[in-house]
């Protein structure tokens, strides 16, 4: 069971990480199309990785939770 959490726990942590590259190609490709700055851009990318840091942080503590019970069961 403990194993399983943490496959799942890997599961969705590479989900955020797509979500996070997804998100710096359309910051890349708004920035090439003049829809906005570079310094925008750059802010953006900052405030992407931030959520990303935030999220994964997030399924790590729920992962380390659900292992602690299963193991005190």
């Amino acid at each position: 069971m403990v194993s399983r959490t943490k496959e799942l726990a890997e599961e969705q942590k590479v989900a955020i990480r797509n979500v996070r590259r997804d998100g710096n190609k359309h910051t890349d490709q708004a920035e090439k199309d003049k829809e906005m700055t570079e310094d925008d851009r750059d802010s953006l990318k900052k405030e992407i990785q931030e959520l990303t840091k935030k999220y994964e942080g997030q399924v790590t503590e729920l992962a380390k939770a659900k292992e602690k019970e299963v193991m005190d069961d």
